[in-house]
């Protein structure tokens, strides 16, 4: 039987339409569409119509949770805290519980001066102190507000050449220097230390350990029973931590002043000489772990799943765990090699768990809003100590600038701004100006940086310049002569080359030219 489209009556369904209303009234339009003979009655009391209004408003729920969830992964249209806070995570931003404060503490100590050449008087450096990082002050206004420094107060180095002319003094009766006053400049941040132990029984991989105290500022120091330490690193496959290490601890150094080639100036050349307190080395370790905000707005430390079976722990490996390696089928061995590897060891897990031992955590605690304090507040002194074993007793503080920085948890905007930002910067270098950047930010405590100059380059290393411009002979030296190809095409490393150390024959040793690559 023939037929025309106009025998049957359609209807566009809009599936946009989420509300209420809208899904109520494609509902009776299709029901008068399809059921226009089965079912009239669109009376708002009839049985019906209380049907349609059921399914509209099932249709209605499901919509919004829908909308909200997907809403809920976007970082500029999340809402809830909890959501937001996991995106920074995912973009590398951890999110802080409370803003701490930070201040430039003044800290000085008056000792006694050295009267043995009466017209070179200098300070008495047998009394000077080597304060330990940790000292606390509290304000003299409200003693709940407490800022402990961030690194050592050496009193026993200087880096204006040892200039004490421009130094405060007390004199005597007779116009005499008799005491020197020692200043230094250092950073305190608003908070104090704390410590808590875990027992650890059997292994657990990814253990999650959880402090019982809020607003958790930092990780101080993390060690076993048996005395190990474990680092904090930003994700568990990073196995390369830095290790800063103060030439007082270091018993390769003896003093603070030194090269950037590690040799030690005399005490003749100390005037000319910069203070470089820390070395900074990286070092490879499988104890490590990560933090994680809670949202009760606790941390809680996060180990890793390698789980020890009978072998044993080192520093440059990781022997016998139980995740070692990925078995390839038809190879004896695994993984060769990594794309990248600084992302860890084919051959490694992802961090070490610990199992029966005491862990002591020491962290600290505090910041806020209520740490922001005024100039002259931080005088009070509650907990000092110095390493090299000197008195404390003439050492006073103060800050000469209001502490600043201090708030409460940060907002849902605040967090999308600053993972936005991060997510931006992502700790790279990439242009020109970015290498420049990085290496001014270098701390001083590892050395001065005077000038930066950066520049793209297509240039071969130095090692296969000296591979192809260096004649080797058969008894493994180099005639001094080639030197100057060598500088010709490798560019102006005249100053490296005056490492070299040059035989009396005129002849550099090819190990010669293996330290100086």
């Amino acid at each position: 039987m023939p037929y025309n489209e106009s025998d049957f009556k359609t209807t566009n369904i809009n599936y946009l339409n989420k509300d209420f209303v809208s899904l109520k009234r494609n509902l009776i339009d299709y029901a008068k569409t399809y059921f226009e003979n089965s079912y009239r009655d669109f009376n708002e009391t009839s049985p019906g119509m209380m049907l349609i209004e059921m399914s509209a408003y099932v249709g209605d729920v499901l919509s919004f949770y829908i909308d909200q969830q997907y809403r809920e992964m976007l970082l500029p249209l999340a809402e809830e805290k909890r959501n937001v806070t996991h995106i920074a995570k995912m973009l590398g931003y951890k999110v802080k519980p409370i803003i701490p404060a930070f201040v430039d503490l003044t800290v000085k100590q008056t000792v006694d001066a050295n009267t043995d050449d009466i017209n070179n008087i200098v300070p008495d450096f047998t009394q000077a102190a080597i304060v330990d990082k940790g000292m606390k002050i509290t304000s003299v206004t409200d003693s709940s507000i407490v800022y402990e420094t961030l690194d050592y107060v050496d009193f026993t180095v200087s880096g204006s050449g040892q200039d004490w002319r421009a130094a405060d003094t007390e004199v005597d009766s007779n116009g005499l220097i008799n005491k020197f006053i020692l200043e230094r400049k250092i950073k305190a941040i608003s908070g104090e230390t704390k410590s808590y132990s875990f027992s650890i029984s059997g292994p657990t991989k990814f253990l999650e350990l959880k402090l019982p105290q809020t607003n958790v500022i930092d990780i101080l120091s993390v060690y076993d029973s048996n005395g190990n330490r474990w680092y904090e690193v930003e994700y568990l496959a990073q196995d390369k931590v830095p290790k800063e290490r103060h030439y007082y601890g270091d018993p390769n150094r003896t003093t603070a002043y030194t090269s950037g080639l590690g040799t030690q100036f005399e005490d003749d050349d100390i005037d000319m000489a910069i203070p470089v307190p820390y070395t900074l080395e990286y070092i490879r370790t499988s104890k490590r772990f990560t933090t994680a905000i809670n949202d009760d707005n606790t941390l809680s430390l996060v180990f890793g799943n390698g789980v020890l079976k009978n072998g044993q722990q080192l520093e440059t490996a990781f022997f016998a765990s139980e995740q070692a390696g990925i078995t390839i089928p038809g190879q004896a061995s695994g993984l060769d090699s990594a794309i990248d590897d600084t992302l860890g060891d084919d051959y490694d897990t992802l961090g070490e768990s610990p199992a029966h031992t005491t862990l002591t955590v020491k962290y600290r605690i505090g910041g806020g809003i209520s740490a922001n304090v005024s100039s002259g507040e931080l005088t009070t002194i509650d907990t000092v100590s110095a390493l090299n074993g000197a008195s404390t007793a003439n050492i006073s503080t103060t800050n000469s600038l209001p502490a600043r920085g201090g708030s409460s948890q940060p907002t849902v905007d605040e967090i999308r701004e600053r993972a936005s930002a991060h997510f931006a910067t992502q700790n790279r270098c990439v242009t020109k100006a970015d290498f420049a950047a990085r290496t001014f930010a270098m701390p001083a405590r590892f050395g001065n940086i005077a000038k930066v100059f950066v520049q793209r380059t297509t240039a071969k290393p130095i090692a296969s310049h000296m591979m192809e411009h260096l004649d080797l002979d058969t008894s493994g030296t180099v005639d001094s002569a080639d030197i100057n190809a060598l500088y010709n095409a490798i560019g102006s490393l005249g100053d490296a080359f005056g490492a070299v150390s040059s035989l009396g024959d005129g002849n550099i040793m090819q190990t010669d030219i293996s330290n100086l690559y």
